[in-house]
């Protein structure tokens, strides 16, 4: 049993000997490499994202404000109707082409309708009574001839019966083409003229209701009222912004950063927000946009210690939840980032 005991521990101290031979063989580890990590701190302002903050103006119109249908604050959707020019005269002018139209399609339908059953009989009638005077116009030359040939009747006479004739015969010339051409009904190229005609008018009409249409100022986007511009009975131009509407749930930060400090961030980096106004809140964000070069500082910082005539590249933060951050207010970013 002794010698049991013996063996075991022989066992043992040769395994100690070999585990503290083995670590002593091996080179210590190096701790894992961590990503190293800073903070990129900017001064930046609120701004609404591209096509969500917009001027409103006349358009293609120079006149006066009407009236503006918004008040600053109020809530508007795309289309709605914001303002109104002054378009007494354009309204006058869509009335009168609209006569124009309705006088224009009345004389289309009239012609494509042809004559009336009554219009045809009347002149049935009047051929048959041209032709019957034609008919005892003739039979008076006949008889005058007979007695002129006897020497009862003068020369004169017998020409003006024969002229009588002449006279009746083209009546009913003119009676018979007139019931010809009722039956035929128009010709193509008279129902085109016409067609041509209502067209026009049309074009007019549309022309017109365009113009009105412009001095109906509309609201390009959903959004804000943020700013108005003019009043009622100003005059306004094409350059001229009546009033400015931003989606205020459309905004982000554009950050000005040193341009030293610019080839670290990358899209994605996590940022922070602060503003003065609001001390105790702090708004989170990621970077969506880098612009691709750099230019002079806008943004004034807080800190004396910028260098001012640093340029800076603008870079686009994107926020979680902008809560009551407002267009134009100045604020403080902290960007982190990560090195790669």
């Amino acid at each position: 049993m002794k010698a049991k005991w013996i063996a075991v521990a022989i066992v043992l101290a040769a395994a100690l000997a070999y585990a503290l031979f083995s670590g002593m063989s091996r080179p210590p580890q190096a701790p894992a490499p961590q990503a190293v990590r800073s903070l990129v701190a900017a001064e930046g302002k609120i701004e609404a994202m591209p096509g969500f903050d917009v001027d409103v103006a006349s358009g293609e119109l120079n006149g006066k404000v009407k009236r503006i249908l918004v008040r600053e604050g109020d809530t508007v959707s795309a289309g709605q109707l914001v303002a109104e020019l002054e378009n007494e005269d354009a309204r006058a002018r869509v009335t009168a082409a609209e006569r124009e139209l309705e006088v224009a399609r009345s004389r289309l339908r009239e012609l494509e309708a042809g004559a009336r059953k009554q219009e045809i009989a009347q002149a049935a009638a009047a051929l048959a009574a041209a032709a019957a005077e034609a008919e005892e116009a003739g039979q008076q030359v006949q008889r005058y001839r007979e007695l002129r040939e006897k020497g009862m009747v003068a020369p004169s006479a017998l020409d003006e019966r024969e002229r009588m004739f002449r006279v009746a015969q083209a009546r009913t010339r003119e009676a018979d083409e007139r019931k010809r051409l009722l039956e035929e009904g128009p010709r193509p190229e008279t129902v085109a003229l016409y067609r041509d005609q209502v067209k026009s008018a049309q074009a007019g009409l549309e022309y017109s209701r365009r113009v009105v249409d412009k001095t109906l100022v509309r609201a390009p986007i959903s959004g804000t009222v943020i700013k108005r511009y003019l009043d009622e009975g100003e005059g306004v131009t094409p350059e001229i912004a009546i009033l400015a509407i931003a989606d205020l749930a459309r905004i982000w930060v554009n950050a000005e950063v040193d341009e030293t400090d610019a080839g670290g961030v990358n899209k994605g980096d996590r940022a922070t927000v602060t503003a003065d106004a609001y001390p105790d809140r702090v708004f989170e964000g990621r970077v969506l946009q880098i612009a691709d070069y750099s230019g002079p500082r806008k943004v004034k910082p807080s800190s004396p210690a910028v260098n001012l005539g640093m340029k800076v590249v603008q870079v686009k933060i994107g926020l979680a939840d902008p809560g009551p951050l407002k267009l134009g207010m100045t604020v403080n970013v902290k960007i982190l980032r990560e090195g790669r």
